[in-house]
């Protein structure tokens, strides 16, 4: 018996325990609900046209619905907590980011899964979980309540505007004073020629997010890494962190962009859907992308011929080069509902879902897909696997353009190369209190940025305060520290 069976027979022996018996599977569809976010729209092709939906419905015998939103991230989690407050549960969640995965894992509505999902029992093509990939999600009971994806190779960059470049006399830039400088210059200098200032120098795409991927780049040419957590300095040392001087030098350059005006205004309060459209419509003149933006530039040539975009390389700072985004073991995750663990038949159909899903059937049809014009609703089915468009072998296969392709190595070599503490599994996030902490973080960057809260250092000493005391921010750290200790002895088991 194969891996698949036996989880599927564990999977079915432990949802049906005193069952009477367990009748022949029928050769109906089996309805399964996947909730999810997706940060921009999407549309999908109709049923009797779409490979992936009939190959789920044909192969497996899964009657697949997608239930996803767009646009703000706080929206999705608004419409999640109202869901799961009336008991209305989801068969599956994709958790695009461990955040939610831990906040729902307290709620008590996802199922269990050490006995279900396993090193003795994962199916075959889950073959890259490991007991550590496992209790890297797990509570501190060692009870995880998700199925880990694949640890992601990220295709991250940043895009500039070439020919704004040329007219001001400007070159690429390579350092944090020069993309201020060029940042500034796209605002103030009307680049796009038509006598009005309404360009700007950055912008994003987060929907409030204040430390997600559009400032990856940034950050990490001041604190060493994507984001603001702590990571390993190259000696070992710790560096970076909410509180650090880092971090606060970060602040204040980010405060002096937006003091004059190279940053979108609309900075918080865009989502994706926004910020395209503002790159379309010529606006923005830095940006952010996952993954090459072949589409988003073909619709700026629409509206401007002579717009031109090239990649740039990850800016150097303080804390040396940049990355364009982290090296990381978990960052998205598959909850299964406790409604789902209850039925065996659907619970079976799950993980035969997650398992077809990372398997060759299923990475074929999400590869092929990219083909298409536009392959957003892929994505938004790819809930297991990891994007194939990620793999170096699949670049060429997947954009013939050499040029493209070309763009696309660059972006995979300066993507992945530092991570933070929780990024690496070094240090595990606990749900209490480091949630609400959280929100406190995104909250007070939106405000330093926007000069609501004072950098001096009495202002920096009361967010410090707060930070440490009234949000806990000091006992994370140290739980954080003492992860990190553990580490270090496990690593170096004879060192007192």
């Amino acid at each position: 018996m194969d891996r698949l069976k036996q989880a599927l027979a564990v999977a079915l022996l432990l949802a049906c325990t005193g069952c009477m018996g367990i009748s022949e599977p029928s050769r109906t569809l089996v309805p399964l609900e996947v909730e999810r976010w997706y940060p921009s729209d999407v549309v999908f092709p109709k049923p009797d046209q779409d490979p992936v939906l009939q190959a789920i419905r044909s192969e497996l015998r899964i009657d697949l619905r997608l239930t996803f939103s767009t646009g703000r991230s706080n929206d999705w989690r608004s419409k999640m907590g109202s869901r799961i407050a009336a008991g209305d549960y989801p068969d599956l969640v994709y958790f695009f980011n461990m955040m939610d995965y831990r906040s729902a894992r307290t709620e008590g509505w996802l199922a269990p899964l050490n006995n279900i999902v396993n090193e003795r029992n994962y199916p075959a093509n889950l073959d890259y979980l490991t007991r550590s990939l496992l209790q890297n999600i797990a509570d501190e009971n060692g009870v995880y309540y998700g199925i880990p994806n694949r640890p992601p190779l990220l295709l991250e960059g940043m895009f500039i505007r070439k020919d704004w470049l040329d007219k001001l006399g400007l070159p690429v830039p390579r350092t944090t004073e020069q993309f201020a400088e060029t940042a500034i210059a796209f605002a103030v200098s009307d680049p796009d020629g038509n006598g009005k200032r309404d360009t700007y120098g950055f912008t994003s795409g987060g929907g409030g997010c204040m430390s997600c991927q559009d400032f990856w780049e940034l950050t990490s040419a001041f604190i060493g890494a994507p984001g603001m957590d702590e990571n390993l300095a190259p000696d070992g040392s710790v560096r970076g962190g909410w509180t650090s001087p880092e971090y606060r030098s970060y602040l204040v350059y980010m405060r002096g962009l937006m003091e004059k005006g190279a940053l979108d205004p609309d900075l918080i309060t865009n989502d994706l859907n926004r910020k395209e459209q503002k790159i379309k419509q010529g606006q923005v003149g830095i940006f952010h992308s996952t993954g090459y933006p072949k589409e988003l530039i073909a619709e700026l040539k629409k509206n401007d011929p002579s717009a031109e975009v090239i990649y740039m390389e990850p800016i150097a700072g303080p804390a040396g080069k940049g990355t364009h985004g982290p090296k990381i073991v978990n960052s998205t995750a598959i909850g299964i509902s406790i409604k789902a663990a209850r039925d065996p038949v659907k619970l079976a159909k799950v993980l035969e879902l997650i398992n077809w899903m990372n398997g060759p059937g299923g990475e074929k049809l999400l590869t092929e897909g990219h083909k298409r014009e536009s392959a957003d609703y892929l994505n938004v089915y790819n809930i297991a696997g990891e994007n194939p468009i990620r793999r170096p072998d699949m670049l060429l296969k997947l954009f013939p353009d050499a040029g493209e392709a070309a763009i696309m190595r660059k972006m995979l070599l300066y993507t992945g190369n530092a991570g933070t503490l929780y990024g690496l599994g070094i240090a595990a996030e606990r749900p209490l209190p480091i949630d609400d902490l959280k929100k406190y973080r995104e909250q007070m960057a939106a405000m330093f940025i926007y000069g609501k809260a004072g950098l001096d250092d009495e202002g920096w000493a009361e967010y410090v305060k707060t930070h440490d005391t009234t949000h806990n921010g000091l006992a994370v750290r140290e739980a954080m520290m003492q992860d990190l200790q553990k580490h270090r002895s496990d690593l170096n088991p004879k060192n007192e």
